[in-house]
């Protein structure tokens, strides 16, 4: 398997430094948050405006707003020129600290970067941004209702709430079906579930409404990130990274670890194996505060 420093190595260009998760999901998140961000009145933004990566990660929202976008990413207004003040939140200090070498790397004079509960935005004033982006953070909230009032609550009137979600996730269908076959009475085949309600994007409508959107500024569509692999061998590298199978082997002997890529190979349909790529389908939430 390779190591995070090689998968870096593997792809020197500024945006993808510092992506080992984005090397091994085939870049899905760039594409997603990407198709997210198209939704936003990408060319109203000026340097006044501010804009809340909420749930942050590494930054790969405030990459797409302040960065040069990687070749297969291709959405007018992106980046925004000149840059607004982006700021990222993030529950987790580690990730934090990523995003803060991303930005010392790659140069982001007008960001900022806390960590932070989504949930509870008391650090910020009410109406202080013209946007919040929220991409596939809002299923992992405690409470997700409260992270839809906060959002709402720190949104200026007229700003817009972009949220994400999965409705189709192969990957992880694929690796629960093998952690299945290999311990039948196993708990792994249940490592990454999420609350199926959160597949459905009537759900995800629920929460931002009861957060403070109203119905009719609120739409919803539908995008296809997928993971994108340039070899077989990558995608089953990608497959079996310790990433995954950290969750889904817990309590395995080697001889079980050992079956693994060998029963993902198994899974893979034809077609998959022929194009490197697993199917991803996400709901995207663009909901707007009243004036």
């Amino acid at each position: 398997m390779s190591s995070q420093n090689s998968i870096e190595g593997a792809n020197s260009t500024p945006f993808s430094r510092g992506s080992a998760y984005e090397k091994l999901v085939g870049e899905t998140s760039t594409r997603l948050s990407a198709t997210a961000l198209s939704y936003l009145p990408l060319a109203t933004y000026t340097s006044e405006s501010r804009i809340l990566d909420s749930a942050c990660g590494p930054g790969i929202v405030s990459k797409l707003l302040l960065s040069p976008s990687p070749e297969y990413v291709s959405v007018p207004g992106l980046p925004i020129n000149p840059p607004p003040q982006v700021t990222g939140i993030d529950l987790s200090e580690p990730m934090i600290q990523q995003y803060k070498a991303n930005a010392a790397a790659l140069g982001w004079s007008r960001s900022e970067s806390y960590v932070q509960d989504s949930q509870d935005l008391a650090r910020f004033t009410d109406a202080t941004f013209d946007a919040v982006v929220m991409s596939l953070g809002i299923f992992m909230l405690g409470d997700a209702i409260a992270g839809a009032k906060e959002m709402h609550r720190v949104l200026k009137p007229g700003g817009h709430a972009v949220v994400t979600t999965w409705k189709t996730r192969r990957p992880q269908d694929i690796m629960s079906r093998v952690a299945q076959t290999i311990r039948p009475d196993g708990a792994g085949a249940k490592a990454m579930d999420m609350d199926p309600k959160w597949l459905t994007s009537e759900h995800l409508a629920t929460v931002m409404a009861a957060g403070g959107f109203k119905s009719e500024s609120t739409s919803l569509y539908e995008a296809e990130p997928n993971w994108k692999h340039g070899s077989l061998g990558d995608l089953l590298e990608a497959l079996s990274s310790p990433m995954w199978t950290a969750q889904f082997c817990k309590g395995w002997s080697e001889e079980e670890k050992a079956r693994w890529t060998g029963e993902v190979t198994r899974q893979l349909t034809e077609e998959e194996k022929a194009t490197c790529t697993l199917e991803m389908v996400a709901h995207i939430c663009v909901a707007q505060k009243e004036c």
